[in-house]
């Protein structure tokens, strides 16, 4: 079959169109949060430490960050992950996170892990909520502490 300029034209016109209107998944930042000062430390060379039924092990150097979280009333994380593992604990207010298709509400007191695709949002209609992170990330990825990511299909 031989195309013709219209020909052509008209399929291109009809893959661009489609395009155009296909849903496309994007990211979903955050708004209303607030990070205080990161305190950085670092763990040079592989680890691998045990006492009293917890073990702590890397394969590399690690940054060890710590720092306040605030997320101010109805402020929301957006849909992301971290490169390492995140400990939050809630030290006022409350949070719900989503890991996938399931949440969990936490509030003063608790403490809960940040690994994989999730999202963090402070329900209140009147309270901030404050959270203590400390975040371990491979040296070499500091820089990139939070990867934005689109919501999950549930």
């Amino acid at each position: 079959m031989k195309w013709t300029r219209a020909a052509t034209s008209a399929a291109v016109f009809v893959a661009v169109a489609t395009l155009a209107t296909s849903s496309i998944a994007v990211a979903t930042p955050g708004s209303g949060t607030t990070a205080g000062p990161a305190v950085i430390g670092t763990i040079q060379g592989s680890q691998k430490t045990e006492q009293d039924d917890i073990e702590f092990k890397t394969k590399g150097g690690v940054a060890v960050l710590d720092f306040e979280l605030t997320y101010a009333v109805g402020a929301f994380s957006g849909w992301h992950k971290h490169p390492g593992i995140v400990i939050a604990t809630v030290k006022s207010g409350s949070v719900t996170r989503k890991l996938g298709c399931t949440t969990q509400t936490f509030v003063a007191g608790d403490t809960f892990t940040e690994v994989g695709p999730h999202f963090v949002s402070n329900p209140s209609t009147t309270t901030p909520a404050v959270l203590s992170i400390t975040q371990i990330v491979p040296v070499d990825q500091l820089n990139a502490r939070r990867i934005d990511l689109p919501a999950p299909t549930c």
